[in-house]
């Protein structure tokens, strides 16, 4: 039954916590349903990714591993810049803003987290949700670069919406080294 209930939920969701589990069979999470889910890992109709973490099957989606890996979180930096063409350089990890820095690797995929104070991590402001994966926009993770690492060259900035990003640092980040990046480069773009 637990089986079942998480096919018919795998639309909406690849990665489940106990938690999850508890919620969408409408139980506890209690000894009962550890068993229950300990026993379908034995059996081959789970797999477990990682402590308290766990799927049907390879088809999980790795973005939303990274981001039940560790909460808050959410992915940024080169996860998001390189598919938006900001950056061209391939980047084989997984890159996610949480409450520490850390490494983390589970079977192919590796995940790097970076430190960011709570303030800025907690606010929703910029972040996007897509399923259970929880992104930045292109301009907030270019803040989050700047924030974190200060200056670089970017290859592409044309997609980047300067008014929201100018927005973005105001209401978040409040930096006026970022204010002064912002004006400076949309003179270019």
């Amino acid at each position: 039954m637990i089986i079942k209930k998480l096919v018919l939920n795998r639309d909406k969701q690849t990665v489940f916590g106990l938690s999850d589990v508890a919620r969408i069979v409408g139980q506890t999470p209690d000894q009962n349903l550890i068993s229950a889910v300990s026993y379908y890992v034995k059996q081959g109709d789970l797999i477990r990714l990682s402590k308290g973490l766990y799927a049907l099957d390879q088809n999980y989606l790795a973005e939303e591993l990274g981001n039940k890996l560790r909460t808050p979180s959410y992915l940024s930096l080169y996860s998001v810049l390189q598919p938006m063409g900001i950056v061209f350089q391939p980047y084989e990890s997984f890159y996610l803003i949480s409450r520490r820095n850390e490494r983390r690797e589970i079977g192919e995929n590796k995940f790097v987290y970076r430190k960011i104070k709570d303030e800025i991590l907690l606010n929703p402001l910029g972040l996007e949700r897509e399923g259970a994966v929880v992104r930045a926009s292109v301009e907030r993770a270019l803040l989050d670069k700047l924030y974190l690492d200060g200056e670089e060259h970017f290859d592409n900035l044309r997609q980047v919406d300067w008014d929201k990003m100018a927005r973005l640092n105001r209401e978040v980040y409040r930096r006026q080294t970022l204010d002064q990046y912002i004006v400076e480069m949309r003179k270019y773009a």
